[in-house]
């Protein structure tokens, strides 16, 4: 998509909670201006993070920022900025503060609620897109904010795409995202495929799978993001295993499964795809050319239990 927005890597946002006050800045007070204002907030973080809060506090265009320095700035807006500035300060992520991150084409509202949409995802759905057919039935597991699906529903408006999460909160969000882009999507709270009594086309999903003793869940942005929707049990493959292995059952023969996973996962997610009657699988690198999302297409009808037979 031309539209894409260009975001920290992954990486970058882990450490990116490593900030440390640089001291040399009053607070603001009484009446101040635009320049004045954007100055302390470049005095404690990186200009590329000042500019967004200071943008979003003032109410204003990056044009604006930096053509208009001796604006004066209403005392509330000018009293946000300080209080954003002291929370990314001590480490809460940028898109929290803000309450939106760009994902693929779209700007989102994002709560602590849900994932921070990363570049990393993007790669899911440049994976998944050329698998989708005109009426194909899409669905997305553990939707989060809906980034892939909202993403996928914008790419291919003919599809029918379906997002669940088990997070009632993440639904609600969803769905306020797809009702202010005017995107229609259907959407259940379910726990992986539970409740769904249909097939589809075609199956995606970023999962919990980072392992839980990770020590990146301990740094940057991922300190403050919930531990349900990062941590894929003591290996990280907890979730992905139970999703692939029963992707099948709700998977059209000939359908596709595609899943995110971790940079050192690859191996292991191919092999639970080959476990589990999938051919045809690839494995697509994210910016950083670490392997990041694996597909498979489900080429035979799904296995049955040990010792049974087939009618």
């Amino acid at each position: 998509s031309s539209a894409k927005m260009a975001l920290p890597s992954a990486s970058a946002i882990a450490d990116a909670g490593q900030l440390e006050p640089s001291g040399v800045c009053c607070r603001l007070g009484g009446q101040t201006t635009i320049g004045a204002c954007a100055a302390f907030a470049r005095a404690r973080l990186g200009d590329v993070e000042a500019a967004m809060l200071t943008c979003g506090a003032l109410g204003l265009s990056r044009a604006t920022l930096h053509a208009f320095p001796e604006r004066t700035v209403e005392p509330t807006a000018a009293g946000r900025l300080e209080s954003w500035v002291e929370r990314r300060v001590g480490g809460e992520p940028v898109a929290y503060i803000l309450g939106h991150r760009g994902f693929w084409s779209l700007d989102l509202e994002i709560t602590p609620d849900v994932l921070i949409p990363r570049p990393d995802t993007e790669t899911l759905v440049a994976a998944v897109l050329p698998l989708i057919d005109n009426g194909c039935r899409v669905l997305d597991i553990g939707t989060g904010s809906g980034a892939v699906a909202l993403a996928i529903a914008v790419e291919k408006p003919s599809a029918q795409v379906t997002a669940t999460d088990i997070d009632p909160h993440c639904i609600a969000l969803c769905r306020r995202n797809a009702q202010r882009l005017g995107i229609d999507l259907r959407l259940r709270v379910a726990d992986c495929f539970d409740g769904l009594d249909e097939r589809f086309n075609v199956i995606v999903s970023n999962p919990p799978y980072v392992a839980a003793n990770d020590p990146h869940l301990q740094r940057g942005d991922l300190r403050f993001e919930p531990r349900l929707a990062l941590v894929g049990g003591p290996d990280g493959l907890a979730f992905l295993a139970r999703l692939i292995a029963e992707a099948p059952r709700r998977l059209h023969v000939g359908g596709w499964l595609a899943v995110e996973h971790g940079a050192t996962q690859g191996t292991a997610v191919k092999r639970l795809f080959r476990q589990h009657g999938f051919d045809r699988i690839s494995t697509h690198p994210d910016i950083e050319h670490r392997p990041r999302a694996t597909v498979g297409r489900l080429g035979a009808a799904p296995p049955l239990p040990q010792g049974s037979t087939r009618p």
